[in-house]
């Protein structure tokens, strides 16, 4: 991967008696058999992969020259990519030494609408597109943990399905189910993501069993008045005040409705209602967001919501249209992938690099549905530069260190090593125990 090279395929031949390939880059032919490189190399690979993907940001649905760059790299590696089905998400398998169970990995491929402000050399040539969520890093630590696993083919007691999924931004729908209702996970029998993590610094990571991040849901709701003159309000129906009141009432749903003991948010983000300033509002319409924890209290809050419209009827003698949208589920990790990362993650990076008390997160991941059908775990990564203060996700000026590259791809192609000796030791990650043993 190199800049003359970054907007077309490599020039690419085959020695017929090995496995090697030859790439043609500044007047010379170059070696490239992935299981023969470098760990400088496979580094130096994931580093020009993040950067390409940084400076060509794609939003959700329209990933269709990030696609192309994966499906390129995949089969120029000796792999049989395969593309979706109206979609631009890739798959393959990498098969090990002998038969066995298959692992999936993960790893999204959307940038946002966000302004650049990073500064970079590398900075998005897309304007108003960012990859301000890290999904750049997260293609390239996949690309380069494939690179990996391809040196350690011998230790693969099984195969490998990776996934590069398009449209983890476009909630409620995401990509997750298009890559399900293609198949793609069919056979798996464990999946494993991460998400880089501006809060923990390079070289550490989040994991825990149980929920890790937020259920994520919608709302619109729009109040129905009657205007009026403002000197006449007696003759109208307020549907701001309508609104205000209803406000009052959903902030009572967290307080009093959800237990204590369990966690979730209803934030209203937009308000808008009203034509004149003299004239009652006959209208407003509000929008706003779920997060849940918990499935159930997940299940509930609709219903209190439309309770209280249900009450203002009567009340501010308003009528009301309500649409929910469910999105993403609670994304649950499984106990055995858990713990197996939690060991991986301490035999490959050292004993300090789980940290301590993972509270689970408001933001979600539709890495939720795959959890929903297969056992597995997703991980939080940290990519922080101790020392230097970092710009959060979907931050404009968001720049994760390089050196999580390098952590996460070494961490992700132990997990794989680990999770199929596992499974071909008959551990089975559908038990609720965390144990391993």
């Amino acid at each position: 991967l190199h800049k003359a090279i970054r907007r077309q395929r490599q020039m690419c031949i085959r020695d017929s008696n090995t496995s090697m390939r030859f790439f043609f880059y500044k007047g010379r032919w170059i070696e490239m058999n992935p299981a023969a490189l470098s760990e400088e190399k496979i580094v130096e690979i994931g580093r020009e992969c993040r950067r390409y993907f940084h400076a060509h940001p794609e939003i959700s649905t329209q990933e269709a020259e990030t696609s192309a760059k994966i499906f390129s790299l995949l089969e120029e590696w000796g792999l049989s990519p395969v593309r979706g089905t109206g979609h631009y998400g890739v798959a393959a398998t990498l098969k090990g030494k002998s038969e066995g169970p298959l692992i999936a990995l993960r790893a999204d491929m959307d940038a946002l609408s966000v302004r650049e402000e990073t500064g970079l050399p590398f900075a998005s040539q897309n304007e108003g597109v960012m990859h301000a969520c890290g999904h750049d890093v997260h293609m390239a630590i996949l690309l380069e943990t494939v690179l990996r696993l391809l040196q350690r083919r011998d230790d693969l007691f099984g195969s490998v399905r990776i996934l590069f999924q398009p449209s983890e931004e476009l909630s409620p729908t995401g990509g997750a189910r298009l890559m399900m209702k293609d198949g793609f996970l069919d056979g798996v029998s464990g999946v494993f993501g991460l998400h880089v993590w501006p809060s923990y610094p390079v070289g550490r990571i989040g994991i825990k069993g149980g929920p890790l991040m937020a259920a994520s849901d919608r709302f619109r709701v729009t109040i129905k008045g009657r205007t009026a003159h403002a000197g006449h309000p007696h003759e109208g129906v307020d549907a701001i005040l309508a609104a205000a009141d209803f406000l009052q009432e959903v902030s009572h749903i967290v307080s009093r409705r959800v237990s204590p003991l369990d966690t979730a948010t209803i934030n209203v983000g937009t308000i808008s209602g009203g034509s004149r300033y003299n004239v009652v509002p006959g209208s407003c319409i509000l929008e706003g967001t779920i997060r849940t924890l918990n499935e159930t209290t997940r299940d509930h809050i609709p219903q209190w919501l439309e309770g209280i419209l249900k009450g203002l009827e009567q009340s501010a003698g308003i009528t009301y249209e309500f649409n929910y949208f469910r999105g993403y589920p609670v994304l649950m990790n499984w106990p055995k992938p858990a713990e197996l990362v939690r060991q991986t993650a301490q035999e490959t990076l050292g004993e300090e690099a789980v940290m301590a008390h993972v509270e689970p997160d408001l933001t979600a991941e539709d890495f939720g549905f795959y959890l929903q059908k297969v056992p597995g775990a997703f991980l939080w990564l940290g990519c922080s530069t101790p020392g230097t203060p970092a710009a959060g996700l979907h931050n404009a000026r968001c720049c994760p260190d390089e050196k999580a590259l390098e952590v996460g791809s070494r961490l992700m192609a132990g997990v794989v090593i680990k999770a199929l000796a596992a499974l071909s030791a008959d551990h089975d990650f559908f038990q609720k125990d965390g144990s391993l043993s």
